[in-house]
């Protein structure tokens, strides 16, 4: 008898994940300051990010920078120089975060036969994490 996996999907399945200190972050921020801010993220995040003073903006920062890299590890790119702002992190009425892709970043996901994403956040006080998930 033949035993399947009704779990197993036959599409393929690519996942990333990050990891950052926060405290690499803070320097970033602390030494280049908005020029850092504006060459790494939209001005939504950017929004997003400084609604909340000191240790958390920092903590979300460093949580869209890991999903950045996350997704970039999906994304697969076949040269280094990804615009990082084609890569965006928003946040759903529910709290829940969301993948937007624009630019090159989503035409590298058509040309490889993405169109499905999922990301988590995490953050404590030393450390920010993230996964991305992605599906044709």
């Amino acid at each position: 008898m033949k035993m399947t996996n009704p779990t197993v999907s036959p599409a393929p399945l690519r996942v990333g994940i990050d990891l950052i200190a926060l405290r690499d972050v803070a320097a970033s921020l602390g030494r280049f300051g908005v020029q850092y801010e504006e060459r790494v993220f939209t001005a939504r995040e950017i929004a997003y990010c400084r609604s909340s003073p000191g240790t958390v903006a920092v903590g979300r920062f460093a949580a869209r920078f890991a999903a950045k890299e996350a997704a970039i590890k999906v994304l697969c790119p076949d040269q280094p120089g990804l615009d990082w702002r084609s890569i965006e992190v928003t946040r759903e009425q529910d709290g829940s975060a969301s993948l937007v892709l624009h630019d090159d970043a989503s035409a590298l996901a058509v040309r490889r036969g993405l169109s499905r994403f999922a990301v988590s956040l995490s953050h404590d006080d030393e450390y920010a994490t993230a996964v991305v998930v992605a599906q044709p």
